[in-house]
């Protein structure tokens, strides 16, 4: 049954991702500027059109050629450039017209769809089923907010097994208008049956109760334009977590409040093609809790991540790369900081396998288009990492799984594309299907 309601799902879902993605007759952004014969002079004024909900102050601060200042065609392209990356547009044009010894430079762009209402059905490699819906506005109030609401009901063994309920809140202001500062807030509420185990052995079956909420204040670096470049944040979180055992014994964990403060970089400098990303994000953070912040639990964390999006030939093509590396003491609630496996992580391992202290982790894709059908590309890839204990770190022993994938390029919506990987188990000598609709990285 669970299997015949699952393809019916998928046959809704894939039918509503056909209408959306439906053929773009837009062509992204060319070289050549209409009148740029008249950039002999100084730009007069600058102006928007085809932005019916974004504010011409978000498409402004993207700018590199400015009013009063000699016109410039480079500027120009780099603001068109500059635009594309924003995620909010299908095509972004740039004329300039000469009227009355006036010089008006003109950004048009066409805009992608912002609101999306989801319902949510799938089911995950490991066999749980997720059941809900979500509600997603990457360009809340036409200010490039982004505003997330998701609640689903999940349950293991498809829809047999374990059942739990996440509700989650995200709000994320990337630049306040006017000034160098950004902030995000999550908030999330869980209730779901659990089995506490670790390392194979089980301990107990329980009932899970979490709460948790954090806020981030971010600043951009000075000369930085928009949302691109070195930024800094610093933030704070907390959670409450609670367990009604309802067989055997809690283990190693144990419920109470983790308060914990977080500071770290970013430096993003990610370019959109019309099929495809260049350039590299890379960034660290360091993550504090102590018994004198008034937490319960007391430990360290530092992360690194850094991805490079390396253009190959041709306009479809290019090799997509990946490093993360965690360290930390301990993790709060009796659980470790790391683990590793799944669609996100390590593909063709099941979630959560392994857990550690320590992580690894290499992911990298080749990917390529089709000539005839430019949205759609196919990729090999091979995922490489590892969790480890403080006293048992072998840099050599990593877990490798490889395999191949599709990716559609949904061109209606903002930051979505559909992603369809099969991973290859060499130890359990099976393959593993994920399908989402957001890229691994």
């Amino acid at each position: 049954m669970s299997v015949v309601l699952g393809r019916i799902c998928l046959c809704l879902i894939l039918g509503t991702l056909l209408f959306l993605a439906g053929p773009s007759t837009d062509a992204h952004a060319a070289d050549a500027i209409p009148g740029e014969q008249w950039c002999d002079r100084d730009i007069d004024r600058i102006e928007f059109a085809g932005n019916r909900v974004t504010r011409d102050q978000v498409m402004r601060r993207e700018l590199v050629q400015y009013e009063g200042l000699p016109c410039m065609l480079d500027d120009i392209i780099d603001g068109i450039q500059n635009l594309l990356d924003l995620g909010l547009f299908k095509s972004v044009r740039a004329e300039l017209i000469l009227q009355d010894d006036v010089l008006l430079l003109r950004y048009r762009v066409s805009e992608k769809i912002f609101f999306l209402p989801i319902p949510r059905f799938s089911r995950t490699s490991d066999g749980e089923l997720r059941l809900g819906a979500q509600l997603r506005w990457d360009n809340f109030l036409g200010r490039l907010h982004q505003l997330k609401i998701t609640s689903e009901k999940r349950q293991e063994d498809d829809g047999r097994g374990r059942t739990g309920f996440v509700h989650s809140v995200e709000y994320v202001v990337p630049r306040f208008f006017g000034s160098a500062f950004g902030m995000s807030m999550q908030a999330t509420s869980e209730r779901r049956n659990a089995e506490l185990a670790q390392d194979g052995v089980v301990f107990g079956e329980t009932v899970l109760r979490s709460r948790r909420a954090g806020f981030r204040l971010s600043r951009w670096a000075s000369g930085t334009l928009g949302v691109s470049g070195l930024s800094y944040f610093a933030g704070a979180s907390v959670q409450q977590r609670d367990y009604t055992m309802r067989s055997g014994k809690v283990g190693p964990y144990s419920d109470g409040r983790d308060f914990s403060v977080v500071a770290g970089f970013a430096v993003q400098r990610v370019h959109q093609e019309s099929y495809r990303r260049r350039g590299y994000y890379y960034g660290g953070s360091i993550n504090v809790a102590d018994e004198a912040l008034g937490s319960d639990f007391t430990y360290a964390r530092l992360d690194m991540l850094a991805r490079w999006y390396i253009p190959w030939r041709g306009p479809q093509t290019n090799l997509n790369v990946q490093l993360r590396l965690g360290l930390s003491d301990k993790a709060p609630f009796g659980e470790r900081s790391y683990e590793i496996g799944g669609g996100e992580l390590l593909r063709g391992m099941e979630s959560g396998r392994y857990t550690g202290n320590i992580l690894t982790l290499f992911n990298v894709e080749y990917l390529s288009g089709f000539f005839a059908y430019p949205a759609w590309r196919w990729l090999v890839f091979a995922d490489l990492g590892n969790v480890y204990l403080s006293d048992d770190v072998n840099l050599f022993k990593q877990h490798l799984r490889a395999g191949a994938g599709l990716r559609w390029k949904l061109e209606r919506l903002t930051n979505t594309d559909l992603r369809l990987d099969v991973a290859w188990d060499p130890q359990d000598r099976k393959l593993t299907p994920y399908v989402s609709t957001s890229l691994t990285f």
